[in-house]
């Protein structure tokens, strides 16, 4: 929301004893700044420490359209001749202590090249129950580990809960004031993403507690569509807020993993889906993944674990998903190789966020159809960032 300040001019002339007095608003703030607006609407975006935004801007679009005929690839690296300053830690800011948080986004961005279509950003977000707070749950957070934080549960019996948005959480409303902090020091130089909003059962976990809400999948699976279908009007009043915040209208959306959409961009989830057989997902999760997606301009869904695997096909069939993002989580899973299922994925239609070594690369991408691809990487310094990038677009 824009401020303007408002002058008016009284000129006063005399004539005959009577005074005419002509008035004149200049209207400074408001008039410029509407013309500037205007002339800049769905044309032209412009952010200090992504000199190519727009061009980058039109080929997130295309991307999303599946258009493009070269993967999109993000590079972020340091720049030369300055002491790079790292990102702030996951959930930095949610001890309302926000001046140090923005002094070090601004400093990060300060220090770093933004290399193809990498996008200075930084993502509001708690942890990774933040949603759940505006359903009502309380957050708390470890005192071992400056990156942890759970939701504590507060459903006891389906029956005498009505789930509702909690404007007067005060998780809201840090989270409204963090965002306008941010917008307020970094707009016009840093995107600003939303906390990720997790639509369907992964909410209603941490808002009932993962082993009740199993069981309630066997014992109350309709007291579970019930709660799934208050939840999900509560994703679309807080997703439609938060986009208002974000001005997403104009300035488009960014998601965690650096995504971009001049649209409504989230990220579809269900963690919980490791623990539930194909007949009780299809039932209780992918109708709510359906609507998700119906209502986002574009989505990525985050794929968890090797548990989650049995329900890829089911997942790919939502016809207005846009791409899958697969983590394979620690141990033995996160040194398998996974072409065989990135091959899988590309016959099923969909695209995909890959983050591999660059060496795998070369023999990974000749292998797919699709070039609906965002190829998220590092490098040391801009000339290496500049020469993987260069490699990366011709694969």
């Amino acid at each position: 929301m824009f401020h303007h300040s408002v002058s008016i001019q009284y000129v006063g002339i005399f004539v005959k004893r009577e005074y005419t007095v002509k008035l004149r608003l200049t209207a400074v703030g408001i008039l410029g700044r509407i013309r500037k607006f205007n002339a800049t609407k769905g044309k032209t975006l412009k952010l200090e420490f992504k000199p190519d935004f727009e061009e980058s801007r039109k080929r997130w679009d295309n991307f999303w359209k599946n258009t493009n005929k070269e993967p999109l690839v993000s590079i972020v690296a340091p720049k030369e001749g300055v002491t790079p300053v790292e990102k702030p830690p996951y959930m930095a800011g949610h001890d309302g202590n926000f001046e140090p948080v923005i002094e070090q986004v601004y400093n990060w961005a300060k220090t770093h090249e933004f290399i193809g279509d990498a996008l200075p950003f930084y993502q509001v977000e708690f942890g990774p129950d933040h949603f759940s707070t505006f359903l009502g749950a309380d957050m708390e957070f470890s005192k071992d580990s400056n990156s942890t934080s759970w939701a504590v549960p507060f459903v006891k019996d389906w029956d005498t809960v009505e789930l509702k948005f909690r404007k007067d959480s005060e998780w809201w409303d840090k989270t409204l004031k963090f965002i306008r902090a941010l917008r307020k020091a970094l707009d016009g130089k840093v995107l600003i993403a939303a906390p990720t909003a997790m639509a369907g059962l992964d909410s209603l976990a941490a808002i009932r507690g993962t082993q009740e809400l199993l069981i309630d999948t066997i014992d109350a699976p309709e007291k579970i569509k019930k709660a799934n279908a208050e939840q999900f009007k509560v994703y679309i009043e807080a997703l439609g807020e938060l986009f208002k915040e974000l001005d997403q209208e104009n300035l488009g959306s960014v998601n965690r993993h650096g995504m971009y959409s001049s649209g409504k961009l989230a990220i579809p989830q269900c963690d919980f889906s490791c623990m539930l057989g194909k007949e009780m997902y299809n039932k209780l999760q992918l109708p709510i993944l359906e609507k998700e997606t119906e209502y986002l301009t574009a989505s990525e869904y985050h794929l968890d674990g090797p548990g989650a695997l049995q329900h890829l096909e089911a997942i790919c069939a939502v016809k207005k998903l846009g791409i899958i993002q697969w983590v394979p989580g620690a141990g033995a899973a996160a040194e398998k190789d996974w072409t065989e299922l990135y091959k899988r994925i590309d016959a099923l239609g969909k695209g995909m966020i890959l983050s591999e070594p660059p060496e795998n690369y070369k023999k990974l991408l000749p292998q797919l159809r699709t070039r609906q691809l965002f190829l998220k990487n590092a490098a040391g310094s801009k000339k290496e960032a500049e020469t993987l990038y260069a490699k990366l677009v011709k694969l």
